[in-house]
C-alpha cells in the first residue's frame, strides 16, 4: 500500500483470540465489543480450528410435542435417545437423529424441579416428590411418586427465585462417585440434602439400598441450588435471596464429606445472590453466580475458603443448573442476550484446545425470535468430528420455546460480530475499508456490514456482500460507497451475517480514516 498522508491512520482487526473486551475503552490486545453465534473454534472447510469470524446456524427440531420449556436435557448408558423435562411436567425423548419426538410421560404435578440419570433409571422431582422411568433396559415405565413409597417424608414445594419468568429448580440433582442420587430440598427454613440407592434384583437398579431422607442438613435460610462433587466430597450451592429486587444476602458454598452427618467446611462466601450452577471439569470445580436482572460471574473454587474469579460478563444473566454444559476444557453456558441483538444464546469460555486462549465469546444463536429469550438447557450429546463441536440448546421467550440442533441445511444465518471502537479523538471520515475473506463468494452468502460512530449513537449500512454485488475472497469499499462514513470521536465496524451459505471473515480486516486536528475541528 502506497504511503499515507500524514492525517490518515489505519486500524485492523488481526485476531479476535482476545474474545469479549472486558471494558468499552482501551480494550485488551485481539478483543472485540461483542457478537452473537461467532465461534472461532470452528473450520473453514475441513481444516483446523480457524481462529476466524465465522457464524454458527443453528435450527430448531422440536416439534408439536413440546407445550412447555425444557428446564433439563439428559443421555444416558442404556439407550440412544436424548430426553427433556419440561416446565409443564412433560417427559419427552427424541430418537439419535434428533426426530421422533415421543411424550414419555408427565410425573404427577411435575414442573421440571431436577432430573437425573441413574443406575437405569431416568429421576424426575416433582414439587412434592421424585418419580422414576426404567428399567431402560427392559421395558420402561413411568412410576410416580417413588421417593415417597419407600416409607420416606414427602419433599417441600419451596418458591425458588426466578430469571426471566422461569424459576430456578426447587429439588437439584447429582449423582455421585459413592452410587447415591442426591438431590436438594428447602424444609422448614433449612436446606436439606436426601439421597437415592439402588441395587440389582432383576434389573440394575430396580431394589432401593439405603435411600435416606435429610442426610444433609444447612443451617437455617439456606435455599440448596446445586450439587457437585469434588474428589470425594460434594459441594453443595446454597443462596438466601428469593427477591428479584432487593440482595437478601450472598449466596455460598458448603463442603460435605458424604460419610459424615453435617458438612466441614462453609459458608464460603460467594460474592453474589445468587448462586445457579456448578460444573466439575477435570477436577475443577467451576461456579456461575449473579442476579435475576444482569450479570453472571464464573469463578473457580481454590480450596481451603478460597474463590477465585475466572470471568464477569456485565449483560445476561446466570444459566439455570441444567444450561450449563463443557466440550473439552471449553465452558459453555446459556443464558440472555441484549447486545449486538436481542436473543437467547450460548456463551464459551476457552477452546476445545489448551493452548488457544481462555477467553469469552458468544458462540450460538437460537431461533428464538420473541421478546424476553432466554436459554433454559443445553446439552453436549452428539459425537462429531473433532474439529466440529455442538451442544443442543434449549431456550424459551414470550411467544413458545424450542430446541435447537447445529444447522445443515440453514434458512438463514442470524450472527452478528461488532470490532472494538476505535478511538480517533477527532473529526473523521472512512476512506476506505477492506474486508478479506475465508471462502470465495458464492450464493447463498450475505454479510452486511454497518459502521456505527460516537458511541453509537449514529450509524451507516454499506452495500451488502454477496456473490451478486461482488465477487473473489475480498472486498474494498471505498467513495462513493462510504458517504456519510464520518464522526467526531470513535467507530466501531459490525458484521450482519445472513443468507443460507457461511462466508467467514478473515481477521487480517483493515480500515483506513483521514481525521482533521485545526482548532475548530472541522
Amino acid at each position: 500500500m502506497a504511503t499515507l498522508p500524514k492525517n490518515y491512520r489505519t486500524v485492523y482487526v488481526n485476531s479476535i483470540l482476545g474474545g469479549f473486551s472486558s471494558v468499552q475503552y482501551s480494550p485488551s490486545t485481539n478483543s472485540y465489543h461483542s457478537s452473537i453465534g461467532i465461534d472461532p473454534d470452528f473450520v473453514i472447510g475441513n481444516g483446523k480450528t480457524s481462529g476466524a469470524i465465522i457464524p454458527v446456524a443453528y435450527q430448531k427440531f422440536s416439534d408439536g410435542a413440546l407445550t412447555g420449556n425444557v428446564k433439563f436435557l439428559t443421555t444416558n448408558s442404556k439407550d440412544e435417545k436424548v430426553y427433556a423435562y419440561c416446565s409443564d411436567g412433560k417427559v419427552i425423548s427424541y430418537d439419535l437423529n434428533l426426530a421422533n419426538e415421543t411424550l414419555v410421560g408427565t410425573p404427577s404435578g411435575g414442573a421440571g424441579n431436577g432430573m437425573k440419570y441413574y443406575n437405569n433409571y431416568l429421576y424426575f422431582a416433582t414439587p412434592t416428590n421424585v418419580s422414576r422411568y426404567g428399567p431402560l433396559n427392559s421395558s420402561p415405565t413411568l412410576t410416580d411418586s417413588y421417593f415417597t413409597s419407600l416409607s420416606l417424608s414427602a419433599l417441600t414445594d419451596t418458591t425458588y427465585p426466578s430469571i426471566n419468568g422461569v424459576s430456578l429448580p426447587n429439588h437439584p440433582m447429582h449423582v455421585h462417585g459413592d452410587n447415591f442420587l442426591y438431590f436438594g430440598d428447602f424444609v422448614s427454613g433449612m436446606g436439606y440434602i436426601h439421597k437415592i440407592r439402588t441395587k440389582k434384583t432383576t434389573y440394575e437398579g430396580d431394589t432401593n439400598d439405603g435411600s435416606a431422607y435429610g442426610a444433609l442438613i444447612l443451617p437455617f435460610g439456606w435455599m440448596p441450588t446445586a450439587i457437585e462433587s469434588y474428589a470425594t466430597d460434594i459441594i453443595v450451592s446454597a443462596i438466601q435471596t428469593t427477591s428479584g429486587s432487593v440482595d437478601q444476602g450472598r449466596s455460598a458454598l458448603f463442603l460435605w464429606n458424604p460419610t459424615a452427618t453435617t458438612f466441614y467446611r462453609g459458608p464460603i462466601m460467594l460474592p453474589d445472590p445468587l448462586c445457579t450452577a456448578m460444573l466439575n471439569i477435570n477436577g475443577d470445580l467451576y461456579i456461575w453466580s449473579g442476579n435475576s436482572v444482569s450479570g453472571t460471574r464464573i469463578s473457580k473454587y481454590i480450596g481451603g475458603d478460597g474463590v477465585s474469579e475466572i470471568i464477569y460478563q456485565e449483560e445476561g444473566t446466570p444459566p439455570f443448573l441444567g444450561a450449563v454444559s463443557s466440550m473439552g476444557n471449553r465452558l459453555c453456558w446459556g443464558t440472555s442476550t441484549v447486545n449486538p441483538i436481542s436473543s437467547a444464546s450460548v456463551y464459551a469460555y476457552g477452546s476445545k484446545i489448551d493452548a488457544v486462549p481462555k477467553v469469552l465469546h458468544n458462540v450460538l444463536n437460537t431461533t428464538s425470535t420473541g421478546t424476553n429469550p432466554i436459554v433454559t438447557a443445553i446439552l453436549r450429546s452428539q459425537q462429531t468430528a473433532s474439529n466440529t463441536k455442538r451442544v443442543l440448546v434449549a431456550w424459551k421467550n414470550d411467544s413458545g420455546q424450542g430446541v435447537d440442533k447445529l444447522a445443515t441445511d440453514p434458512s438463514t444465518y442470524n450472527c452478528v460480530f461488532r470490532s472494538n471502537f476505535f478511538d480517533v479523538g477527532a473529526k473523521f471520515f472512512i476512506k476506505e475499508i477492506r474486508i478479506p475473506l475465508g471462502t470465495t463468494l458464492a450464493s447463498g452468502m450475505s454479510i452486511t456490514p454497518k459502521l456505527y460512530f460516537d458511541d453509537l449513537n449514529s450509524s451507516v449500512t454499506l452495500n451488502e456482500i454477496n456473490s451478486t454485488n461482488y465477487s473473489g475472497r475480498k472486498v474494498i469499499y471505498k467513495q462513493p460507497e462510504l458517504v456519510g462514513a464520518e464522526g467526531q470521536n470513535d467507530f466501531l465496524l459490525e458484521l450482519n451475517f445472513a443468507g443460507t451459505v457461511a462466508c467467514p471473515v478473515l481477521p487480517s480486516l483493515e480500515i483506513v480514516y483521514e481525521f482533521y486536528l485545526d482548532e475548530n475541528n472541522n
